[in-house]
């Protein structure tokens, strides 16, 4: 399966714009348009909007940022509705990942979730992301972190 990571980039964004999730997932993901403004304009957390093909079609986005010391934030990831049942996003989680390690050389990534989204947590929980126990004062979401 060739997956790859690409820079959402002026060739590319109009088409990460478009992309969604399913009627029932919207509640606990921001728009990509608006991932995008967000990246665009709070520079001080240097959010990096990443597209997610695979073989040669975008599937999917993720945006990576707010990284201090060893520390960043795997702040969004989506598959667009018409690819989601295919496995993309456990195949994409790795190699965010390891992204993540070799360009930022983390030791820890965080996420947030919504305590609604149920299936959620046990999800993150197989790639090895623990429950904090804490909350995100900015947006409510509970708080999951991985060693790596």
């Amino acid at each position: 399966m060739s997956l790859f990571i690409k820079d959402v980039d002026e060739t590319n964004w109009r088409e990460v714009r478009s992309l969604c999730v399913s009627p029932n997932q919207k509640g606990f993901i921001e728009s990509n348009a608006q991932s995008l403004l967000e990246a665009a304009y709070d520079v001080s957390l240097r959010w990096r909007p990443l597209a997610l093909y695979h073989k040669d079609q975008l599937v999917g986005f993720s945006m990576i940022g707010a990284k201090n010391g060893s520390t960043m934030w795997l702040d969004r990831l989506m598959i667009d509705t018409n690819f989601q049942g295919e496995g993309l996003g456990t195949l994409f989680i790795p190699l965010l990942i390891e992204f993540m390690k070799q360009e930022y050389a983390v030791e820890r990534i965080y996420l947030s979730v919504h305590d609604e989204n149920e299936k959620i947590i046990p999800y993150y929980q197989r790639f090895g992301f623990l429950d904090s126990q804490k909350y995100d004062p900015e947006n409510g979401e509970r708080i999951m972190y991985l060693n790596i």
